[in-house]
């Protein structure tokens, strides 16, 4: 018995399984109480739910609806509805206005905001400053030697294949 416990206690990989073999054999003796549990309404066929729901709907169409509440007369209507008319009108109004003035703020800051950009860029335009150059310009003796340069600099042309050469 001695040999056996020491066995198992060297061997953890089989303490594991077997622990795993015991907890998969209780948890199968667990679910089948859970499923008695008095607290779940018992399981139904659809066709069962169907046919009650049919059963109380026939029972409610029997049974008296009450009356319509009486209909409001159609003059009070058409003045509350002008009155809403006049409410929406007036708040769309305040709308418009607030919308407009936003606007005139947005087109005052932009103007602002270009006049300074303007006044940058100006200042910045000097010739002899060093951190505005114009753009670089080539003239056709610069092109011709770059080309060369390129050549030179570049791979022999038994390197280069002979397909881009023929396009």
């Amino acid at each position: 018995m001695g040999d056996f416990i020491d066995f198992f206690l060297k061997n953890p990989f089989l303490i594991i399984v077997l622990i795993g073999i015991l907890t998969s054999m209780l948890g199968k003796k667990k679910q089948p109480q859970q499923s008695d549990d008095p607290n779940t309404p018992p399981k139904k066929k659809w066709q069962e739910v169907i046919r009650e729901l049919q059963g109380e709907m026939a029972q409610g169409n029997q049974q008296q609806r009450p009356a319509p509440a009486p209909v409001r007369k159609v003059e009070q209507q058409a003045a509350q509805a002008a009155e809403v008319i006049d409410e929406t009108k007036t708040e769309a109004n305040k709308r418009i206005a607030e919308l407009r003035r936003l606007q005139q703020k947005y087109d005052q800051e932009r103007l602002y905001q270009k006049a300074k950009a303007d006044q940058i860029t100006s200042a910045i335009s000097d010739n002899n400053s060093p951190v505005y150059r114009k753009g670089p310009s080539f003239g056709k003796k610069q092109l011709i030697d770059g080309i060369i340069m390129s050549e030179v600099l570049g791979p022999p042309r038994a390197k280069r294949s002979l397909q881009r050469s023929r396009r």
